[in-house]
């Protein structure tokens, strides 16, 4: 026991480290830096050097207790902007993942309804008449250009069913469509049987699912830090170029992420709804998916009131 709990002391403080110390020790540069140059010389490399040399020639940059004092300064600092991207990660997962009710999202959900008929619907409109008429005069294509420009409307069609925006965001839109097709399959509620489903998956399903929700969770947290580098703007307005970047290598992962999470749940509960339904006791009455989706959630829904 006192060495599987050295184990996990060691494992948690590098993790720490990695995720919240080496990060935020580069946040606390960047602060430092914007703080010294500031907006009127923004790239005046110079002043730095002349800054660094003041603190070389200082008697407190000779001291050991200053330098101590500094380190743990820069530690400690680095350490409350990690639990500040940490949170705000959180803050932003909840933000993807909503449904749009609120007036913000709502209007955000909106705004991606109106582009995306603008854009996929106009798309599939285009190639479907593209597909079914031809211009007077022209002569019969040949069948191979028929079938291409038939394939080709084929696919506008299932991309303008596959991308209607339903959530404000991509990443809500793709745990939205896992839930819609468990449900249209199954006839059942995803985020009811999952904690069930959980509980019984074998190792290797589940260490799949542990490390796309790692890389998701990693994403956000990477999406707080470009929030926080953002804010420096106020202080050095190249920081506003750096928390661009860094949101949007965020945003992009948090969707692949997000993707890859909703696909393993919606496998988890494709490969393993009837190992569940056994493990309850539940006998649908047919083999359709349904009934074994209706039965799973009579046994786990609310009781009926009396």
């Amino acid at each position: 026991m006192p060495g599987l709990l050295a184990g996990i002391g060691t494992w948690i403080a590098d993790r720490w480290l990695q995720t919240v110390v080496l990060s935020g020790l580069l946040w606390v540069a960047t602060l430092v830096v914007a703080a010294r140059l500031g907006q009127s010389h923004p790239f005046d490399v110079a002043r730095l050097h002349t800054w660094l040399d003041e603190i070389a020639t200082n008697r407190a940059g000779n001291s050991p207790a200053a330098i101590l004092l500094t380190v743990a300064a820069a530690l400690l600092a680095a350490g409350a902007a990690g639990l500040a991207a940490g949170g705000l990660g959180a803050l932003l997962q909840r933000l993807w993942g909503a449904d749009g009710t609120g007036p913000g999202l709502g209007r955000l959900l909106r705004w991606r309804r109106r582009w995306w008929e603008r854009w996929y619907s106009e798309r599939a409109r285009r190639a479907v008449a593209h597909a079914v008429t031809a211009d007077r005069g022209e002569p019969p294509p040949d069948p191979v250009s028929a079938r291409a420009r038939q394939a080709r409307a084929e696919r506008a069609l299932r991309l303008r069913a596959q991308r209607e925006p339903h959530r404000p965001t991509r990443v809500g839109d793709a745990f939205h469509a896992v839930a819609v097709r468990v449900r249209t399959r199954y006839a059942l509620d995803v985020d009811l049987v999952w904690p069930r489903l959980w509980t019984m998956l074998p190792d290797a399903p589940r260490a799949d699912l542990s490390g796309a929700h790692t890389a998701y969770n990693s994403a956000a947290r990477l999406a707080g830090w470009g929030l926080l580098y953002a804010a420096l703007a106020v202080l050095w307005w190249p920081a506003a170029l750096i928390g661009a970047g860094v949101l949007l290598t965020a945003v992009a992962r948090a969707r692949g992420a997000a993707a890859v999470l909703a696909s393993l749940v919606e496998a988890a509960v494709d490969l393993h709804l009837t190992d569940l339904a056994d493990q309850l006791g539940v006998r649908p009455d047919s083999e359709q998916l349904t009934e074994l989706g209706q039965a799973v959630g009579r046994r786990l829904g609310p009781p009926a009131p009396p």
